[in-house]
């Protein structure tokens, strides 16, 4: 018997984030465009924001860590793979917003 898994955004991103760097270059373009599909989908943000924005300290250094290389540092060549793997409807600006949601929820006071 089959189970399907159904996966919450906020862990899905923090997966993914975590998972380009072990990626094929293909593989990485479409875990990119997953992270984006899901922080600017209107329903799913909330979600995973809030579910980022409530995992331990460690956890959320982690992702920041990731978000600042893959979106922020590594920016363009991110866009270039998302383009590749068939996101060509995302912009840098699309990136940059994401990459801000994303490290706004794992800021810790």
């Amino acid at each position: 018997m089959s189970r399907s898994v159904r996966w919450s955004p906020g862990p899905l991103v923090a997966m993914k984030l975590q998972a380009i760097m072990n990626r094929a270059a293909a593989k990485q373009g479409t875990d990119l465009q997953d992270i984006a599909r899901l922080i600017l989908d209107e329903q799913a943000r909330p979600t995973a924001l809030a579910q980022l924005g409530n995992c331990d300290t460690p956890t959320a250094a982690d992702i920041a860590l990731h978000v600042d290389l893959w979106l922020v540092d590594h920016r363009r060549q991110a866009l270039r793979w998302i383009h590749d793997a068939g996101g060509t409807d995302l912009t840098l600006d699309d990136l940059d917003l994401v990459a801000e949601l994303l490290l706004a929820a794992c800021a810790r006071s």
